[in-house]
C-alpha cells in the first residue's frame, strides 16, 4: 500500500511541471511573407508606372492625385461650394466601368449608397467622399483599390487596373 501510495504521489508531482515549449522543425514561413511583400510591392509599382504612363499618354487632362492611391480628373466641378459627402448620407449616383484601353466593362448603371455604411470597392469608397452633388469625375484605381488579385469573377479580371466614370446625382443628408 505504501509503495503504489509513494507511486501515485510521484506521479501526480511529476504532471504538475509547467510544458516545455517546443521550437519549430523550420521556419520558412518568415522568409514566405517577406519574399510576398516584396513580390506585392514590385507588382503594385509596376501598377502605378502603367497608370502614370496613360496619364501622360492623355496630357490635355488634368489628373489630380488622391492621397488614397488612386488619381481622377473632374468633367463637371461643383462652384456652389455645397456640403461635402459624409458618413450615413445617402449618395445617389451613377457610372460606367472601363479599362485603359477605353474598352467599356460595365454600360452605365445607377447605384443608391449609404457612405460607409454599405461595402463598394475602397477606390469608389474614398472616391465618393470627394465629391459634391452634381460633380462627374474619371477615377483611376489600381487593383488594390478596385477588385485585386481576383477580379470580380463575371468581366473583370485579377490585378486589372479600372477607369470608373462617376456623376452624383443627389444626396439626401444623413440626419446626425
Amino acid at each position: 500500500m505504501r509503495i503504489s501510495s509513494l507511486f501515485i504521489l510521484m506521479i501526480i508531482v511529476s504532471s504538475c511541471k509547467e510544458p516545455i515549449a517546443r521550437k519549430p522543425v523550420s521556419s520558412q514561413g518568415d522568409t514566405f511573407f517577406k519574399e510576398s511583400i516584396e513580390l506585392n510591392k514590385k507588382l503594385n509599382a509596376e501598377e502605378e508606372e502603367m497608370v502614370k504612363n496613360f496619364i501622360k499618354s492623355d496630357s490635355l487632362t488634368n489628373y489630380i492625385t488622391s492621397p488614397y492611391g488612386f488619381w481622377y480628373t473632374y468633367i463637371a466641378k461643383d462652384t456652389l461650394f455645397q456640403q461635402p459627402i459624409k458618413k450615413g448620407d445617402l449618395v445617389h449616383f451613377s457610372y460606367e466601368v472601363n479599362d485603359l484601353n477605353y474598352n467599356n466593362i460595365y454600360p452605365l448603371q445607377e447605384k443608391v449608397y449609404k457612405v460607409d455604411e454599405e461595402i463598394l470597392i475602397q477606390g469608389l469608397q474614398d472616391g465618393i467622399k470627394l465629391l459634391k452633388e452634381n460633380e462627374e469625375v474619371i477615377f483611376l484605381f489600381p487593383s488594390y483599390k478596385a477588385y485585386g488579385y481576383l477580379g470580380d469573377k463575371k468581366k473583370i479580371s485579377g490585378r486589372q487596373t479600372l477607369k470608373y466614370r462617376v456623376k452624383i446625382n443627389s444626396i439626401q443628408q444623413s440626419k446626425k
